[in-house]
């Protein structure tokens, strides 16, 4: 095999800058036109026009992954305007031509009414080369040599593959840029009128025929190199297989994930949707989401995930820049690493932290607005574009404005509508309805496992906190729920039940307070009386300021808590809570 190299293709692209597009485009498809036809392009014509001229541009123009969808053609004859829309031809070339041929000069139409003929004829004049010679010398343009078309035009062709026929019969010991010469003429019908020696050039540079061919067709860093985008990394499996890779990723480090979640997330992602989670603090969004977006780029071996914390004064200045006094963009890190990236074909993970904190089209609006367009392009400032790429992945955490109205912000439903919208369950709840009994000591020790896990991974890391050998020291003191005594375990018990049982305690109570009432015990002493302590402490310190309802809801709660040794202290602020006009608890803060 024998195609044309790189170095070279790339040298005939820099020869063909600033060619008047008939020697590129318009003239190659007329003439093969006519040699397919049997006709003399000169004196019989041919039917012709822009579909031949846009089934030349396919065939030979088109490069993979061009930087916009709508701009297919890579015009080598420009490079102030490489790629090309697909109504080149029926645009700027149909002008270009109607315009020489009005002045009956270069190209001649003679209108299908007139012969008879299905479509108009159109033919060369005898003189259209030294025509347009005239116009490139004004231009300060040379002539178009030959070999840099056929370069271009054979990229792709394995110059041994042709028969020995439509090289001129010429063998191996000529060289092969010869050889593609030769099968470019022949292909376009070249040399015609006047057109080789004007605007044409039969001259071959020394260095052309120094340079051997290659066993393979220019790659992708050639591709690159004339502005395909780089290629993205393939996803080797198929969903289900993904699922269950990313699955067993996220309970590997302890997380307790509802079933079904993440291929739920992913379903929406491919749909073009953002996600958002919605629940109860507590109830493992932030951490789902941070964990979901490490392992989806670890995985696929993506750019680290961006995380986005939201405030109650965010807007759009925030999240994609502002222009500065001086004219020069500002851009955010969404703008840098999503809308200006260098690769928009690879998949891009955004976390948005208390998504709607702000209201969320005062900040999002230009990605929303991105999302339902062919072209996805966003303005950005300083009159820079960018663009959305198919594959970002929007995952948003929030909370409901029903239960935080002072706080949160509604989700307008424009929003709603390219959402995907994902109460995260109450996995503590839904474990508690199961087996009442055993739900809560079941997941006392993977909770510890996993705060142990955290400390021990800074400390290999060699980035430990300072406080990091206190916390290793206490974690390393309850490896097995045997650790802890039975008295603690059993107020535990009592305690979340009481909690669990009712239908308020349920939607509050997850496994983000678990897990700080288990760690509060962790960090006691290794005794009853001190584990005891630390629940009761924990009891009134966490849990009663997250308790509403009515009086009844409480009332469990005061009873288990009785025999605790800080017990007043709890009744006392159970008191205040129901010490008002109606049967509902006030809040304490």
């Amino acid at each position: 095999m024998s195609y044309a190299p790189a170095t070279l293709v790339l040298r005939a692209v820099d020869e063909l800058d600033g060619a008047h597009p008939f020697a590129v485009v318009t003239f190659p498809a007329l003439l093969r036109a006519a040699s397919q036809a049997g006709r003399d392009p000169i004196s019989d014509g041919v039917e012709f026009g822009s579909t031949e001229e846009l089934a030349l541009l396919d065939e030979y123009f088109t490069l993979p992954r061009p930087p916009e969808a709508d701009r297919p053609y890579r015009a080598p004859w420009s490079s102030s305007a490489p790629w090309q829309k697909r109504k080149y031809p029926g645009g700027v070339l149909q002008r270009l031509r109607g315009d020489w041929s009005g002045r009956g000069q270069v190209l001649l139409k003679t209108k299908s009414t007139q012969t008879g003929s299905r479509r108009d004829i159109w033919r060369l004049t005898p003189d259209a080369g030294s025509l347009l010679e005239e116009k490139k010398k004004a231009d300060d343009k040379g002539a178009v040599r030959i070999v840099d078309l056929a370069l271009w035009f054979g990229r792709n062709l394995d110059i041994d593959s042709v028969t020995p026929n439509a090289v001129g019969g010429l063998d191996g010991s000529v060289h092969d840029i010869d050889r593609l010469i030769f099968w470019f003429k022949q292909k376009f019908g070249l040399p015609a009128g006047d057109l080789v020696g004007t605007l044409y050039s039969d001259d071959v540079p020394a260095e052309y025929r120094e340079t051997q061919f290659e066993a393979e067709p220019v790659g992708e860093d050639t591709l690159e190199l004339l502005g395909s985008l780089p290629p993205a990394p393939t996803v080797g499996m198929n969903l289900g297989e993904l699922v269950v890779l990313l699955e067993q990723s996220l309970e590997k480090g302890g997380y307790q994930l509802p079933p079904g979640l993440v291929r739920r997330v992913l379903t929406a992602w491919l749909r073009g949707d953002i996600v958002i989670l919605v629940g109860q603090p507590g109830t493992g969004k932030t951490l789902f989401a941070t964990l979901l977006a490490g392992e989806m780029a670890s995985l696929l071996q993506l750019d680290s995930p961006i995380t986005v914390a939201v405030r109650a004064d965010f807007d759009e200045t925030e999240f994609i820049g502002y222009e500065r006094l001086d004219g020069t963009p500002e851009l955010r890190q969404f703008a840098q690493d999503v809308l200006m990236t260098e690769n928009p074909l690879e998949a891009k993970i955004v976390v948005l932290e208390e998504f709607n904190l702000a209201a969320i089209e005062t900040y999002l609006a230009s990605v929303l607005v991105a999302t339902q367009e062919q072209t996805r392009q966003i303005q950005l400032p300083g009159g820079t574009t960018g663009k959305l790429p198919v594959d970002t992945f929007v995952l948003a955490t929030c909370n409901s404005f029903r239960d935080e109205p002072e706080t949160r912000m509604r989700i307008s439903s424009p929003t709603k509508r390219r959402s995907t919208i994902i109460t995260m369950p109450n996995v503590l709840g839904d474990r508690f309805d199961e087996d009442p009994g055993n739900a809560v000591l079941s997941l006392v020790s993977g909770l510890v496992g996993v705060e142990s896990n955290r400390v021990a991974k800074r400390q290999a890391d060699s980035r430990p906190s300072q406080f990091d050998s206190l916390r290793g020291a206490a974690l390393t003191t309850v490896k097995t729920l045997d650790d802890l005594s039975d008295g603690v375990k059993k107020h535990l018990v009592d305690v979340s039940g009481a909690i669990l049982g009712t239908s308020t305690g349920r939607s509050w109570f997850t496994m983000g307070l678990l897990r700080d009432v288990v760690l509060a015990i962790t960090h006691a002493d290794r005794s009853e009386s001190a584990e005891l302590l630390a629940l009761g402490e924990a009891v009134a310190d966490k849990l009663i300021h997250q308790v509403r309802g009515t009086h009844s809801d409480i009332e469990e709660l005061r009873e288990v808590c009785a025999n605790l040794p800080n017990a007043g202290e709890i009744a006392t602020m159970i008191d205040r809570m129901m010490d008002g006009p109606s049967d509902e608890l006030l809040p304490l803060l």
